[in-house]
């Protein structure tokens, strides 16, 4: 496990330089279709963290003499991908990039269906607690960026390269050795319709998280203040929500470790989670109107301190959500989990369009829908919870008889 904190570290450190670097090495529309490009590419492997969320989980459990077989099925599901972005793309690509069009689709269709392959494998690695190898895999996704990213800005590069740099690290798995041999609890049917639903909610974990700057633009797209608010949040949600990302694997290897202790394994995730948020809240508080026009080099960036504390506090909120949410598929709820999310998002997008500030506006949505999802997934651990205790009572009745 400490290869994997080394690798979450960098995880979020990536993520961190490349958006900074991208804002110092592009002009204004550029750094705005990168924007979109970016958010496009990661909701898309959002989406596909849902496929490598039940191979974790499938495969960690007792395989089936005729389960099905994560990786083959993760290549079929990368081609299909690939094929849809390139079928779609004279509807969409004009909105995100205004130049490089065929080089825009391809990398993202190319990038994209890799990225299947080595969200199976991602999965595989956890659910055999390799977590060294797990941890390099993560490393070599996000660190190729980072460095590819310091090296555009050093010799002059712009958009196509940026473009480049988005997709790269989800070739990382040629890089490492292919697990075999990974079988599912659960013939391909059943696996394939879990996997669904869980992309489907991954998908709507994207639009929350990756996806919320592009949806500030499109729900506000005059706005005084527009980008100030969509840096602000990327900046105060990348800490926390980066790293917990790429620990979201290990996150279910443990709640199906604890099926029967959900509160107690649930306990010190969320304690982290909230100890990182308030701290972090006051920090953006005191010093984070300083940092944004430091590090983005521009008052255009300027935010109170307040915001920044309450947008940290957001992260925190969405942050909590993702553990809840692990641990409601680690335990099979997973239309718990996708009606958690996908409430999530609307209620957040419906702040967005309510008669207040911004700023105001923004905090609200990072809050409430989080908030309210979780109570949603909640639920479905309380039922647990209650069967189990039901059942128990049940088991000492029977055993006392």
């Amino acid at each position: 496990m400490r290869f994997l904190s080394l690798a979450t570290a960098i995880a979020g450190i990536a993520g961190f330089v490349v958006i900074i670097v991208a804002a110092w090495a592009l002009t204004p529309q550029e750094t705005a279709e990168f924007s979109a490009y970016w958010g496009l590419f990661f909701t898309g492997t959002g989406v596909l963290t849902g496929y490598m969320q039940e191979t974790t989980r499938s495969v960690a459990a007792t395989a089936h003499p005729h389960g099905a077989r994560p990786i083959l099925i993760a290549a079929i599901i990368g081609a299909i991908a690939a094929a849809l972005i390139t079928l779609t793309s004279p509807a969409w690509i004009n909105l995100i990039i205004s130049h490089s069009h065929l080089q825009g689709v391809a990398l993202l269709a190319i990038g994209l269906g890799s990225y299947a392959i080595q969200a199976a494998i991602a999965g595989v690695l956890s659910a055999r607690k390799q977590w060294s190898t797990y941890a390099l895999l993560i490393a070599c996704d996000s660190g190729v960026r980072m460095i590819a990213a310091i090296a555009a800005w050093l010799l002059g590069y712009h958009l196509t390269a940026f473009m480049i740099i988005t997709v790269m690290g989800a070739a990382s798995w040629i890089l490492i050795a292919r697990p075999r041999g990974a079988i599912a609890d659960c013939p391909t049917p059943v696996f394939l319709r879990r996997s669904l639903t869980a992309m489907g909610a991954a998908g709507a974990t994207a639009v929350l998280i990756v996806g919320f700057p592009t949806i500030v633009k499109l729900t506000n797209p005059n706005a005084a203040g527009a980008a100030a608010v969509i840096y602000a949040v990327t900046l105060t949600r990348a800490p926390l929500l980066v790293p917990l990302q790429q620990f979201q694997s290990a996150l279910i290897v443990r709640f199906v470790d604890n099926k029967h202790r959900i509160a107690h394994a649930l306990r010190t995730p969320l304690l982290i989670v909230w100890a990182v948020g308030i701290t972090g809240a006051a920090l953006a508080w005191a010093i984070g109107p300083w940092l944004m026009e430091f590090i983005l080099r521009s008052e255009a960036y300027a935010m109170p301190g307040w915001a920044l504390g309450a947008y940290t506090i957001g992260a925190a909120c969405t942050a909590t959500m993702m553990v809840v949410g692990t641990c409601t598929i680690a335990v099979e709820k997973h239309n718990y989990y996708l009606g958690g999310w996908i409430i999530a998002t609307v209620l957040a997008i419906i702040a967005l369009t309510l008669p207040l500030s911004l700023q105001t506006a923004t905090v609200v949505a990072l809050t409430l829908g989080p908030l309210v999802g979780t109570t949603i997934q909640g639920l479905g651990l309380a039922r647990i919870n209650r069967h189990e205790d039901f059942a128990g009572h049940r088991r000492r009745r029977v055993h006392r008889h």
